[in-house]
């Protein structure tokens, strides 16, 4: 029996609308639809979910439908995922950055006066062009609360500084100002 049966089938079982299953998978019902009309196939990922929310092997699940099994044997995983490429530019980055300031005699004072605003200007940006829906139903709430504690203390610093600097900056201005008989 071919996937989109199956899926049609067993959500059919369980009195659960395209609408009902798209949800407990996260997903879309037109997704769900193009399955169940076999114009689409789904995910490896997907797959297993269903098996899950079945309660069937992935054998029982994907047993006689070809196309589904030539599709998952045809994808090869890439050599390098999203994820290893920006690892591995960030320490390239890192190591230009190290080598940069080592060529100029730039001390750890130095780098941070200079890196204070941009890191501010890019946690900022990355802030809102994360897609927070997909990475919601990706990570755990656990991870999301870990990795939000660990942003906020990486960022208490990067703060305190700018304020630090805007203060010591407006009452230098103050002073000059005083100094030079301006009010």
């Amino acid at each position: 029996m071919k996937i989109s049966q199956q899926i049609k089938q067993q959500r059919e079982q369980r009195h659960w609308s395209q609408a009902d299953l798209a949800k407990r998978l996260n997903i879309s019902r037109e997704s769900i639809s193009k399955w169940e009309s076999n114009t689409a196939l789904p995910s490896f990922t997907n797959v297993i979910k269903l098996g899950e929310l079945f309660d069937l092997s992935l054998d029982d699940l994907i047993k006689g439908d070809d196309n589904l099994i030539q599709n998952f044997d045809s994808h090869e995983p890439e050599p390098f995922t999203r994820l290893s490429k920006v690892v591995l530019s960030v320490t390239g980055l890192s190591f230009l950055g190290v080598l940069l300031a080592s060529i100029f005699h730039l001390s750890f004072n130095d780098l941070r006066d200079w890196l204070g605003f941009p890191t501010f200007i890019m946690f900022v940006w990355l802030a809102t062009t994360i897609n927070w829906t997909k990475l919601n139903r990706l990570v755990s709430k656990r991870t999301m609360i870990i990795a939000t504690i660990a942003l906020t203390l990486l960022m208490i610093p990067v703060f305190t500084d700018m304020l630090d600097s805007i203060i010591r900056g407006a009452k230098a201005g103050i002073d000059w100002n005083e100094l030079h008989g301006y009010r």
